[in-house]
């Protein structure tokens, strides 16, 4: 029995000097040995604009659609575009496989809109006109 007490010390000696070591290395180098997810906040227009964060927990990207430091909603998409101001109101535009989905953000409300007029369109993609 003794033995076996001593091997397990043995393990726990070395499990604990290899993760000081780990996180010694780590901090130097500038990182962290369980790292927290990447957020960048993005350009807006007014006070409405994107954060986009990866990494940590956090699987892909996930975008949040914020008003100062209000959430006003997250999602997967692979693309964004906006916010665009169109006579007053903000409108952005979220992307999935070609599908585009515009929105118009009000308040802390968003809401989709099937058929935006032209000015929105040309505003959120101004290099579509023919």
């Amino acid at each position: 029995m003794g033995q076996l007490a001593l091997g397990f010390r043995s393990l726990f000696i070395k499990a604990a000097i290899f993760f000081i070591m780990a996180g010694l290395l780590a901090w130097t180098l500038g990182g962290a040995l369980f790292p927290q997810p990447t957020i960048v906040n993005l350009p807006g227009a007014g006070d409405i604009y994107w954060r986009v964060s990866s990494g940590g927990e956090i699987n892909g990207l996930q975008w949040s659609l914020m008003r100062g430091d209000q959430e006003i909603k997250t999602g997967r998409w692979q693309s964004t575009v906006g916010p665009a101001i169109v006579d007053g109101v903000s409108w952005i535009a979220t992307g999935n496989a070609g599908q585009w989905s515009i929105s118009k953000v009000t308040d802390s409300t968003v809401e989709e809109v099937a058929s935006p007029s032209s000015i929105v369109l040309l505003s959120l993609f101004p290099g579509s006109e023919k």
